[in-house]
């Protein structure tokens, strides 16, 4: 099994460094396209912190073959992704990681609706049951969204 097959097993804690790598890449993209590839992930490195890496180390890194990699690497993907160093080490306990891999499905779910912090923090704002209404208009909304349109651009009724 490769190191990039085991970080995507339903259920499975990623261990290795090769794991949390690919498991990061693979659930850290915007919605309706694929994960980042290695030469994007330098660019959001770079785009990040301003360090410089190359798509190789990066690929070293996924398949297991760099497992010591120097801090300012670990430093700058944590970083670019959002998520604490330890992350990448091993004593970074279970009940740590599913917290963390939570955070980063949210934070992906929320830069992938373009919902803005202003935005996020007037929710907070709002009372429990304009909140709840809020909720219930999404619910109803969304609910629309997927029945099929029929000709001329009228959804069923």
């Amino acid at each position: 099994m490769t190191a990039d097959s085991a970080a995507s097993e339903p259920g499975r804690q990623p261990r290795s460094l090769a794991d949390k790598v690919n498991w990061l890449i693979d659930n850290a993209h915007p919605a309706g396209r694929g994960p980042y590839s290695n030469t994007e992930i330098t660019q959001l490195i770079n785009k990040a912190t301003g360090e410089q890496f190359s798509h190789t180390t990066i690929w070293k890194l996924r398949n297991g073959q760099a497992t010591n990699p120097q801090m300012r690497l670990i430093q700058a993907l944590a970083k670019t992704f959002g998520v604490p160093p330890a992350f990448f080490f091993t004593d970074h306990d279970d009940h740590q990681a599913s917290l963390l891999r939570e955070q980063v499905e949210l934070l992906a779910l929320i830069r992938d609706t373009n919902v803005t912090a202003a935005q996020l923090r007037s929710l907070l704002e709002l009372s429990p049951e304009a909140l709840q209404a809020v909720a219930d208009l999404v619910r109803h909304t969304s609910r629309g969204e997927t029945h099929p349109r029929r000709p001329g651009g009228h959804r069923p009724g």
